[in-house]
């Protein structure tokens, strides 16, 4: 860790992300409580339509931002995304009405949208060595994973001093310091190459369609979705399978989302540990496979105890395959078409969550709890095949198709 942080650049970004993140997750609970003043018993409908905003806003705004930023003043873009990601947290200061929380929160992560690509974009340059670079994605993992975490305690402890509202201003404040930040970064120098007389539509959709035509990184989409049809069936069900199969309380389902995360942590770090003499790619296949055995074992729970070993499983198994993800994508794309590479990535992986959000939902409704599980093994055993077919199973190993 502390080779990474000799790196001037590298310490200010993620000094920027960190900050970013704690302001963003007590406006997450700060929004759950302004929807339920709002809402009353409809407020669950209010933070579901929310989360399905933000899943649009991610898979539709990603690739049109990056793919016409490219590499072009990627610093001032970052700076001008985190001012208006700061007043448009604000705002939500004086919301008095749902549809007022819908726009807001389809600006905000549209921002996002354009923001986490381009910063990706830019940690890649700054670590060019492979295994300084998977240190830094395992960080950042461990980062957002403490941040859920952490996140609720801390919350609960400062709403018994104040208003929920006052992490509105906190988060404001918290974008606007990760601005600054970001402006005394000094950022890795790229010759941009000159764009031309190439339409809007071309440079918006060269991220995707460099992505779908190259082998390697349908792969990783391949298991892009593995993750999101497990966690999705974690993320939307497991108040539902705590409280309504098990009979448990919230606290049982504050602690089985725990041992989710603390999983995803662990992974994160040996991944950190080992990067430097890790073969990526067998690691994904690996945690796809945990993901695989996991959600077959999954379908014959009978204990709460066993959903906490599944639960910390099905996190262990998720940071083996998303912290690897940046690594593929820098060694199959160049400086110059990195950024647009990274929304590309950045969007295709939301659009996986944002169809098994609803599907995972339906599934356990309909066909019950072992027989959901049943589906998720049989998904991701083919999305796993696919992935290893696509990276080693091809005799011609060119990566482009």
């Amino acid at each position: 860790m502390v080779e990474l942080f000799k790196f001037p650049a590298y310490r200010t970004l993620f000094s920027a992300q960190l900050i970013a993140l704690i302001g963003t997750g007590l406006t997450t609970i700060a929004l759950a409580l302004l929807a339920y003043d709002l809402a009353g018993s409809k407020a669950g409908i209010v933070l579901g339509t929310a989360l399905a905003i933000k899943m649009i806003a991610y898979v539709f705004v990603s690739p049109i931002i990056t793919g016409l930023i490219k590499n072009k003043n990627r610093k001032k873009h970052l700076i001008l995304f985190d001012i208006a990601r700061a007043i448009t947290v604000i705002f939500l200061f004086f919301v008095d009405s749902i549809w007022q929380i819908y726009l807001l929160i389809f600006c905000l992560q549209s921002l996002s949208a354009g923001f986490t690509p381009v910063y990706q974009s830019v940690i890649s340059d700054i670590l060019k060595e492979d295994r300084l670079f998977v240190k830094g994605a395992s960080l950042s993992r461990i980062a957002y994973n403490m941040e859920n975490i952490l996140s609720p305690s801390i919350a609960i402890l400062i709403l018994s001093f104040v208003s929920y509202s006052v992490f509105f201003i906190a988060n404001t404040l918290c974008f606007l310091f990760s601005a600054l930040l970001i402006i005394t970064t000094k950022f890795p120098e790229i010759q941009n190459k000159t764009i031309g007389l190439n339409s809007v539509w071309k440079r918006v959709t060269s991220g995707i369609t460099e992505y779908v035509w190259n082998r390697n990184l349908l792969g990783l989409l391949s298991l892009n979705m593995c993750v999101s049809a497990s966690g999705a069936m974690i993320l939307v069900n497991s108040v539902s399978i705590v409280q309504g199969f098990f009979g448990l309380s919230e606290s049982e389902l504050a602690m089985a989302m725990l041992f989710y995360g603390l999983g995803s942590i662990l992974s994160a770090i040996l991944v950190f540990l080992n990067g430097d003499k890790a073969h990526f790619k067998t690691i994904m296949l690996l945690g796809a496979l945990l993901t695989g055995v996991v959600s077959f074992g999954s379908a014959f729970i009978q204990s709460y105890p066993h959903l906490l070993f599944s639960w910390f499983c099905f996190g262990f198994s998720s940071s083996l395959i998303l912290v690897p993800v940046g690594q593929i994508l820098r060694e199959e794309t160049n400086e110059h078409d990195r950024t647009a590479i990274f929304g590309a990535q950045f969007s295709l992986s939301h659009a996986c969550w944002l169809l098994t959000y609803p599907v995972m939902g339906y599934v356990l409704l309909l066909v019950g709890l072992k027989a959901s599980f049943f589906i998720i093994a049989s998904l991701v055993i083919c999305t796993t095949f696919i992935a290893w077919f696509l990276w080693f199973g091809l005799k011609d190993k060119s990566s482009t198709l």
